[in-house]
């Protein structure tokens, strides 16, 4: 196994660490209030962890080890942040009794309301997009779509506010920016 994508997945075990922390801070807004639940959109929230696995083992050794600097980077960076600055998500109650309302109530049980700025759904999602990108440009757009409808789902699935995502996109564009600093 290359020894940056051992320390991409090691890295990730920084929102593990922090996640279970009580949060003093929530960038909750109006218009984050003003948001309803939308249940369906937990679908593309999970398929996050497939997109990851799939940018894994579609790019090519060279594009991976830059990809896997960026993951790096970027939870490193977040995990800081997470730990000097907690952060989180008051959640509200979804009473529906559908299929899609009762994934996000798990999803709820088993994951910390913790970490929300920045969203690490988000910069890792267009982290993946932004080097699958490069890899097929031909297929870029869905790549972003795809990355972009992981992002837009944290909000409909009340795991993140729009600040969350807004800083998920800059720590995103900083990582890349730089890991290219290496390479």
């Amino acid at each position: 196994m290359n020894w940056l994508v051992f320390f991409s997945v090691l890295s990730f075990g920084g929102y593990f660490f922090t996640n279970k922390k009580p949060f003093t801070y929530s960038l909750k807004t109006e218009v984050d209030r003003k948001i309803k639940a939308v249940p369906i959109f937990v679908i593309p929230y999970v398929l996050f962890f497939p997109y990851i696995i799939f940018t894994f083992f579609y790019l090519d050794q060279g594009m991976k080890d830059v990809f896997a600097t960026s993951l790096i980077i970027c939870n490193l960076a977040a995990t800081i942040f997470w730990y000097l600055i907690p952060n989180g998500v008051v959640r509200e109650v979804i009473s529906s009794e559908s299929f899609f309302a009762k994934l996000i109530n798990f999803i709820y049980r088993n994951d910390g309301d913790t970490n929300g700025f920045p969203s690490g759904h988000v910069f890792v999602s267009l982290i993946c997009s932004y080097y699958l990108a490069l890899a097929t440009p031909s297929l870029a757009l869905l790549y972003w779509t795809v990355g972009s409808t992981i992002s837009v789902s944290t909000v409909f699935t009340k795991q993140h506010y729009l600040l969350d995502i807004l800083g998920g996109l800059i720590f995103a564009g900083l990582a890349i920016s730089s890991s290219q600093l290496f390479f």
